[in-house]
This record gives structure tokens, C-alpha cells and sequence, in this order.
């Protein structure tokens, strides 16, 4: 985990990045448990301007699943990790990010007064209902 957000970071220097970027939105999927440096990943990701403007979202897997570090990925109070504890509400939140996310991230709104008050730089779209537990849980 650590290294993948290293990764991330470097691509969102300036360049690659362009200083008039729409933000980046950066989806974590895990099971919160990192088996390299997370800490120096997400600093890393950190330093950079896009890294901090960036919609953070994590999604975690199962449901022992550590919060925490996911929360740390998303370092916004008002924003949790999302749950997904089987394959169809891991598709859901999947789906949820790629439309209606990147939708509110691309459009003119995204700089509202609004989300500049609640210290986000995009307001983020209500989140689908997981659906709720069922026998059919797998995670």
C-alpha cells in the first residue's frame, strides 16, 4: 500500500500533472491492513498539491477490515471508509466512484462556496446503500 501511493504521488507532480488539473479522485481498496510503509506512502502522496486536493475515498473489504488506516487515507472527519462485505456491494461502490464521483468532480460545481466551507474541495455525491448484511456476505 505504502509503495502504490508512492506511485500515485509521483504522478501527480507538476509534470505530469498540469497546475489547472480538474482533482484527481483516488480510490483505496483494501482491507486496511498494509504490509509495507503506509505512513511514508501517504506522506508522500501528501507533499503533493494534487495529492492533498484530491477526492479520497476508501472502500474496505470484509468486515475486519482496519478502519483506521483507511480513514487516514481519506483524512476528512465528515467522509468514512465505505463497507463492502461481498462482491455485489463492491461493484456498487465501484460504480458509485466511477460515475457519480468523477461527475462531481468534473463539473463547475466542485468549486462551490459550499464545499469550500465544509473544507472539501468537491462535494461528494450521497453515497448508494450497501444494501445491508445477508447470507449472501462472503468478506
Amino acid at each position: 500500500m505504502g509503495m502504490a501511493l508512492g506511485i500515485v504521488a509521483d504522478q501527480l507532480k507538476i509534470p505530469p500533472m498540469t497546475d489547472r488539473a480538474l482533482p484527481p479522485v483516488l480510490v483505496l481498496i483494501s482491507d486496511g491492513q498494509p504490509t509495507d510503509d503506509f505512513a511514508g506512502g501517504l506522506q508522500a502522496l501528501m507533499n503533493e498539491p494534487w495529492g492533498r486536493k484530491a477526492v479520497r475515498i476508501a472502500i474496505a473489504i470484509g468486515e475486519d477490515a482496519d478502519q483506521e488506516v483507511l480513514k487516514k487515507f481519506i483524512a476528512n472527519p465528515e467522509l468514512k471508509p465505505l463497507q463492502a462485505n461481498s462482491p455485489e456491494s463492491l461493484t456498487k461502490y465501484i460504480r458509485w466512484v466511477s460515475t457519480a464521483v468523477l461527475k462531481s468532480a468534473s463539473s463547475p460545481a466542485s468549486q462551490s462556496a459550499a464545499a469550500a466551507a465544509s473544507g472539501i474541495n468537491v462535494p461528494i455525491p450521497v453515497v448508494p446503500d450497501s444494501g445491508g448484511s445477508s447470507a449472501d456476505d462472503v468478506w
